[in-house]
């Protein structure tokens, strides 16, 4: 890329940076612009921005549209981590939502694991322009796909369209019996504000009335609520601490500085120790993906803290030591204790721990710090790493995995299976 548009290694980290500063807003505005337009629509929208981004990056050149094309694409991508757990976790069915849940990290470990198997064939000049072509011909195909999905059912239920409500969930289950999951998003009365569908079944009690447009039934909490108000405060604590705990364990600094910390200890197999890295990944998330549903949220967020907390301890001590196999196996080892919980759990336990009036503004706030500490590890890492050393950086890592057991055990409740008021305490689980 830089030898076809010239930049200082200055101007070079800032174009890099812009994509985050892109990302961190989309996270911030995506929530309250689903509440209120609809999952789908906001994510055909927010297609666009994947089709023109990657479009000015492919064709730019000169710095000013190559940010621009950064600054889009981070746009997107940040409103998209956003919106695409909001819609799975309104339409997956509740005994596979951690499955579905999971996809999400799922899929975002694939296209790292693409972008750095096309990296190895087309970097070079001109052909860096082909992978970032790519990702505008995906954002194409998914603009081209969604119309072809339904609306989420619980959005729509919340708004008060509740015949549409009732028909999406109709096609997404597959049958017409769907009369006890419909009520179960929400206390439904009648436009009219009386209690007089209380006998009714609850079919009728969803579709009381003809009329699709009525009143919503449960106030969305806007992100500065969500903030604010007391009654949300150990939603809050949750969200932002697991948020926390995922960037600042240290999964970045390999994902983002993998062949520079192995290249002197390991320097002809660096390179693809991270792409292995990254196919693991995506092959651990998977299986977890599958597993969290029957062992539950908790169990494997704290067993992915302690694994990373120890390979962090031991990927330190063989490059202090420069032991090579202990180095590269401690990298794996730490890449799948992290694919195994702190990956794909942290924004599913998100949208779980609060109502669906609030499930906008806690992913919101969740990601807001998610790109915010991502960014401190990104620019800070290298600043870290000079400082204290090569190794002894990793050690820092592990430190931070024993407070984060803590904050776990203490702060984020088991939701699988659960509502929000068995989460919290409020009301008794029976399993």
């Amino acid at each position: 890329m830089r030898p076809c548009i010239p930049m200082s290694e200055q101007t070079y980290g800032l174009v890099t940076s812009v994509f985050s500063v892109g990302g961190l807003i989309g996270a911030v505005s995506a929530g309250s612009i689903a509440d209120t337009y609809g999952r789908k629509r906001t994510a055909m929208f927010n297609s666009i921005g994947f089709i023109i981004g990657p479009i000015l990056m492919a064709l730019a050149t000169n710095v000013t549209t190559l940010s621009l094309g950064r600054v889009i694409s981070g746009l997107s991508a940040g409103s998209s981590v956003v919106i695409a757990p909001l819609y799975i976790h309104s339409v997956a069915p509740v005994e596979y939502a951690g499955t579905f849940g999971a996809s999400t990290q799922v899929i975002i470990n694939l296209g790292i694991l693409v972008a750095q198997f096309l990296g190895l064939f087309l970097s070079t000049v001109p052909y860096w322009r082909i992978i970032l072509a790519v990702g505008g011909f995906i954002g194409l195909l998914q603009c081209l796909l969604l119309p072809f999905c339904v609306e989420s059912p619980k959005w729509l239920a919340s708004v008060g369209n509740r015949e549409s409500a009732y028909r999406s969930l109709v096609k997404l289950r597959g049958r017409s019996d769907v009369d006890d999951e419909l009520v179960s998003f929400g206390d439904i009365r009648s436009p009219d504000g009386d209690d007089s569908l209380d006998d009714a079944t609850p079919n009728q009690r969803l579709l009381g009335h003809p009329t699709e447009t009525t009143a919503p039934t449960t106030p969305k909490i806007t992100l500065y609520q969500f903030m604010t108000m007391t009654d949300y405060r150990r939603q809050l604590i949750a969200v932002v601490g697991i948020m926390i705990a995922q960037q600042f364990m240290g999964i970045n600094a390999i994902i983002m500085y993998g062949v520079s910390i192995l290249g002197d200890i390991i320097p002809t197999g660096a390179t693809l120790i991270n792409v292995i890295v990254s196919l693991l990944n995506l092959f651990v998330t998977a299986i977890a993906a599958r597993i969290i549903d029957k062992v539950g949220r908790k169990p494997p967020l704290l067993l992915s803290i302690v694994g990373m907390g120890v390979f962090s301890a031991l990927l330190g001590t063989g490059i202090i030591f420069k032991i090579q196999i202990l180095s590269g196996i401690s990298t794996l080892l730490f890449v799948s204790s992290f694919a195994i919980g702190l990956g794909p759990l942290p924004f599913m336990i998100a949208s779980e721990l609060v109502g669906h009036e609030a499930v906008g503004a806690a992913q919101s706030i969740g990601l807001t710090t998610n790109w915010l500490t991502t960014f401190a590890v990104a620019s800070g890492f290298p600043l870290l790493r000079a400082v204290v050393g090569n190794g002894e950086v990793f050690f820092i890592f592990s430190a931070i995995s024993l407070v984060s057991f803590l904050f776990v055990s203490r702060y984020i409740p088991e939701t699988k299976g659960r509502t929000v008021d068995e989460v919290w305490g409020y009301a008794r689980h029976v399993d």
